[in-house]
């Protein structure tokens, strides 16, 4: 078996026991890795340190979700939750830019 596959598997469980230490080994290992992906994707330093600190929430909050899942490896996992995160704050986005654009839309074609 794979060593960092064992050693993930051995934080999380003392992230399912809320080890805060194990949140900071988990973010120590795999912050870099996420915030280049974050980057890459949204161009935004700000953006991706939001992210970033939004997987490592879901992390803590949800660590069994993890073992529900078919990935075999943590960073498989964690990878595919940062573009989740990602995309979801662009549609958020996209979505508040389109509603300002509708209303100012109507504003200007309001005819009483």
């Amino acid at each position: 078996m794979n060593i960092q596959h064992d050693l993930d598997s051995k934080v999380l469980n003392r992230l399912l026991q809320k080890d805060s230490k194990a949140l900071k080994q988990m973010v120590d290992s795999y912050s870099t890795l996420l915030f280049q992906v974050a980057l890459r994707i949204t161009g935004d330093k700000r953006v991706a340190e939001q992210v970033l600190c939004e997987v490592f929430r879901e992390l803590w909050e949800n660590p069994n979700h993890y073992t529900k899942i078919k990935d075999k490896f943590l960073s498989s996992y964690l990878i595919k939750l940062c573009k989740i995160k990602c995309v979801d704050r662009e549609e958020i986005h996209i979505t508040r830019l389109l509603s300002k654009k509708s209303k100012n839309y109507v504003a200007n074609n309001a005819t009483i």
